[in-house]
């Protein structure tokens, strides 16, 4: 199963995707699979309309299968009495030729007919998903990043200011959607590409997670970090926020980050005695040629090694973790409340 998500106006029913060339609708009631709708290609990727009424499906071929979720059938219940069901079907499909989709999204305004979806090229196309007609159009397409994007997440808070994508190019770009979609902030913390974006239910904590050994969190309006990073010991693939306070779910990887760091950033060295290296060399610039310690995005990356180095556990003293498959952040603050 490689994603699932819950339908924005039914809590009890969520749909999920996989690469044997199926999609599932399930019912957390029943505890049970209610239908299963066969596609064309190994699926990866599912969002849901806001709405409700249709759900988008991305496979390993670049393809995108857009599913009625509205239509119903009569059948016959146990007792023999005729009954009208969900029969969800695929109404259309759209095939992305010479370009690489990853994830996508409808924005959050509940009647929307913005669609978004983000490239291997480093763009972000905005389309207007017709759901009368079935059909998507591509409006405008512009260049968000340097690497290819990968995630996409908007603000799910009545406010609705902004989005925010993680990028191959290991920056989460945070954009204002009032002011007409204008990149506004990065988080340049991240050494490695970036898998996973969450806003919190009202909008006010950003998360993000790469192939790094850390989640950051931050304010999606100044990208400053707001608590210590919650360490990691492999790379993240998804995040989710609790829709009603300050609780955050996170999964990854089984594989031991260990070696892949070392290989990646050259960890062989002493912790302890990189930080002091690199403390040592902002001096010699500062003294030097250069006018200063750096540019932010390096004090940001060099930030995140010396509280690894300073402190095995960063964030004893300020969250709470559950250990165990899928793990739980919880701020102190909310804890004590």
């Amino acid at each position: 199963m490689d994603q699932i998500r819950f339908s924005p106006i039914h809590e009890d029913e969520l749909v999920s995707v996989s690469c044997d060339k199926t999609v599932k609708f399930w019912d957390v009631r029943q505890k049970k699979e209610v239908q299963s709708i066969p596609t064309h290609g190994e699926n990866i990727n599912v969002a849901w309309s806001p709405n409700g009424n249709t759900v988008c499906v991305g496979d390993r071929n670049d393809t995108l299968t857009f599913i009625d979720c509205t239509a119903m059938r009569t059948v016959k219940s146990a007792s023999g009495k005729e009954v009208e069901v969900k029969h969800r079907k695929p109404i259309s499909r759209k095939v992305f030729k010479d370009t690489e989709v990853n994830e996508f999204s409808w924005d959050r305004e509940k009647d929307t007919d913005k669609f978004f979806v983000l490239t291997g090229g480093g763009k972000i196309q905005c389309n207007i998903w017709d759901e009368k007609k079935y059909t998507i159009k591509n409006v405008h397409e512009f260049d968000a990043h340097t690497g290819g994007c990968y995630t996409i997440a908007f603000d799910p808070s009545e406010k609705k200011t902004h989005f925010a994508v993680g990028s191959a190019d290991s920056l989460v770009s945070i954009w204002n959607i009032p002011v007409g979609y204008m990149c506004l902030r990065t988080v340049a913390r991240h050494e490695t590409p970036v898998r996973t974006v969450a806003f919190s239910h009202d909008g006010n904590f950003l998360a993000s997670a790469s192939e790094d050994d850390f989640i950051d969190i931050c304010d999606p309006v100044s990208s400053k970090r707001v608590c210590e990073p919650i360490f990691v010991r492999a790379p993240m693939n998804a995040l989710a926020w609790h829709p009603k306070t300050y609780a955050l779910a996170y999964a990854g990887d089984q594989e031991d980050l260990n070696k892949r760091k070392r290989e990646a950033l050259n960890l062989d060295e002493d912790l302890d005695a990189k930080a002091s290296r690199m403390e040592e060399e902002e001096m010699g610039k500062a003294g030097g040629g250069r006018g200063g310690a750096g540019s932010m995005e390096e004090n940001d990356r060099d930030d995140n090694r010396r509280r690894r180095s300073g402190n095995p556990k960063p964030n004893v003293n300020k969250v709470q973790q559950v250990e165990g498959i899928v793990r739980l952040w919880i701020p102190k603050l909310v804890v004590d409340e």
